[in-house]
């Protein structure tokens, strides 16, 4: 606790931002994303923190399922591909962005209660196995030409004259898709804070500890589970959608196996069950990651080597490293650095 701050009440204890630096902290970084894009940043800088903010949100899912309710779960990429194909079709009838956003995180939320079926059975990697076959049968159903009256077909260009809500507030390019993605991805980040803070949080948190025990202590572990299943799967679905407005075309080739192991190594970078965790692992992931695009197509275009398929390559080594050296993320090793600071040079 800060020197001189105390609690005097309990509401004042459970606030989201308890301290006074925090409140201080919030104020002057707030406004920072979004005055960036005014200081003169390229396009290419833009367009890439959007894409930052849209995982965001999808590892934000996956930290409601996984690092909550600690259900593994292996088919970030189909809940992806629903929601961005369900978008596309709902932006043909004229309906707006945010309903059809609200439609496909709904559709992938369906669907992943419906894959999360099998946990009133099964645990841990038998679960995981039934939400893969999700991912493999998600690619082959988008590339499935006789199932194009359900999905509109496997490529697919999102019209660039949308509105928000019907033809109102139409989309004037990638600053807009920047700020609303923006947006989105805060909306998503203080549902999750306060998710974790409410009694259905605590109830995630029991199942994910000690399923066993936490049924003993009268939790419906199995109505929880799908509960998470549900709100996880709506916030990919929502960031499915959102992702194929910000690339303006989609194809089942963006939502693979390879999208599910990038958005855990950036859920287990930054530290499981932890949403500032998820946030700082998005972002290190994905400037690393493009830099690292930059340099392998260097190295492929002096070579003649097709060397950018080592970045999933590098994806595995940051999963294996980071669980060896700290299982539980670099926010929780620079919490541990903190520590040490506030306790330095005394050992107490």
């Amino acid at each position: 606790m800060p020197c001189g701050e105390y609690f005097t009440s309990y509401e004042s204890r459970m606030g989201l931002f308890r301290w006074r630096i925090q409140r201080v902290a919030l104020v002057l970084a707030l406004p920072i994303p979004f005055i960036l894009p005014l200081l003169g940043l390229g396009g290419g800088n833009v367009s890439l923190l959007s894409q930052m903010f849209i995982f965001a949100i999808a590892v934000l899912g996956l930290n409601v399922i996984l690092g909550y309710a600690g259900e593994i779960v292996l088919a970030q990429g189909a809940f992806m591909a629903i929601g961005a194909y369900t978008t596309s079709r709902m932006l043909t009838t004229g309906a707006g962005l945010l309903p059809s956003m609200a439609v496909g995180g709904l559709m992938a939320a369906l669907v992943a209660v419906a894959f999360g079926l099998p946990s009133f059975r099964v645990k841990g990697f038998y679960i995981a196995i039934s939400t893969l076959a999700l991912q493999f049968i998600a690619e082959w159903f988008f590339n499935n030409s006789r199932a194009e009256w359900i999905h509109g077909g496997a490529q697919q260009q999102i019209p660039s004259d949308i509105g928000l809500i019907g033809p109102f507030g139409g989309l004037g390019g990638d600053l807009s898709i920047y700020y609303l993605s923006l947006v989105a991805m805060l909306f998503f980040a203080i549902l999750s804070l306060n998710l974790s803070r409410t009694g259905i949080g605590r109830t995630f948190r029991a199942v994910h500890e000690n399923d066993l025990a936490a049924a003993v202590l009268g939790v419906n572990v199995f109505k929880n589970k799908l509960l998470a299943f549900a709100i996880g799967g709506f916030m990919i679905g929502v960031s499915g959608g959102l992702y194929a407005v910000y690339i303006g075309f989609i194809s089942p080739d963006y939502f693979t196996l390879a999208l599910t192991l990038e958005h855990y190594v950036m859920l287990l970078f930054g530290g499981l069950g932890r949403v500032w965790g998820a946030l700082l692992g998005v972002g290190v992931v994905t400037i690393l990651q493009d830099i690292l695009q930059s340099i392998l197509q260097s190295i492929s275009a002096a070579t003649g080597l097709n060397a950018t398929s080592l970045v999933s390559v590098f994806f595995g080594m940051v999963i294996i490293i980071v669980l060896a050296v700290e299982p539980k993320g670099v926010l929780a090793a620079l919490g541990q650095l903190k520590e040490y600071l506030r306790k330095w040079p005394y050992a107490y």
